[in-house]
């Protein structure tokens, strides 16, 4: 099983190359506000550090692409933490090349300003 995260919010990832819970100096600005944490939980480590194979890090313009196609091509509203699992498959395609993919995609309640722009490409 594969986790994702932004990029800008990589406390999961570093943990995971530290083999330890490693805490973020400061809140990221990340437009995936629901993964804006400083840490990882303990009992949340305790379990994935024994799951996960991986943590993808997302940018945030494979964040924005990915609420993009879930809007143009599956007529979903994602917001952008919903988005980070198709994030991951855009960030490493070859990984998922070939390969059935499940992607956990979920939370609308983005701004409606905010999503029309992300929609739209600004």
């Amino acid at each position: 099983m594969l986790a994702a995260e932004p990029l800008l919010s990589n406390d999961a990832a570093e943990s995971f190359r530290a083999g330890h819970i490693v805490s973020l100096p400061d809140e990221s600005s990340t437009i995936a506000d629901g993964a804006r944490v400083l840490r990882l939980g303990d009992r949340n480590w305790e379990i994935l550090s024994q799951g996960l194979a991986a943590v993808i890090e997302v940018t945030e313009e494979q964040i924005k692409e990915g609420v993009r196609l879930l809007f143009a091509l599956a007529n979903l509203k994602a917001e952008p933490t919903g988005a980070l699992a198709l994030g991951a498959v855009l960030a490493e395609p070859d990984r998922f090349k070939g390969k059935r993919v499940c992607c956990v995609i979920s939370g609308g309640n983005a701004d409606p300003a905010f999503y029309a722009k992300l929609v739209e490409g600004i």
